[in-house]
């Protein structure tokens, strides 16, 4: 597994402050309903960079255990266990209605420095659904295919 430079740490961490900025004009609401983290249920996958996700298992480590199936591993009482260390998808996504035509155009906008941020420092630009990404890490074990 890679370790982050300080000097990419620092750069990735510019761009979750630079979103941050963003997100505080916006405003967008937190209903803290779990569904930015109940993929399955609510239909949707977390994806992430592999520099996003350096970041976050060198600052938290890989989950411990076996989470709910389709949820993130994470997720702990209701709420975020990573909170700081979380990626841009997590911290794009609000449920607020009012919020959601803004969320595709700002996840484009941090994406591409994200991306960016891979080829400046000749990293190897990766980009997995997070449950995946994990299991491939010896996190998550990989789920298992339905039987018939």
């Amino acid at each position: 597994m890679p370790v982050l430079t300080d000097v990419v740490r620092r750069e990735l961490e510019t761009v979750y402050a630079d979103l941050d900025q963003e997100l505080s004009v916006l405003r967008p609401l937190c209903q803290r309903s779990g569904r930015c983290c109940k993929f399955k249920e609510f239909g949707h996958q977390l994806w992430t960079t592999q520099v996003e996700l350096d970041y976050l298992i060198d600052r938290e480590g890989l989950p411990a255990g076996s989470p709910a199936d389709g949820v993130c591993p994470y997720l702990r009482d209701g709420l975020c266990g990573v909170r700081d260390s979380r990626m841009l998808g997590c911290r794009i996504y609000f449920c607020d209605p009012a919020y959601a035509s803004a969320m595709g155009p700002l996840y484009e906008k941090y994406h591409a420095r994200i991306k960016d941020l891979h080829r400046r420092h000749g990293l190897p630009y990766e980009y997995r659904e997070l449950l995946g990404a994990l299991a491939l890490r010896g996190g998550v074990p990989k789920p298992q295919a339905p039987t018939t």
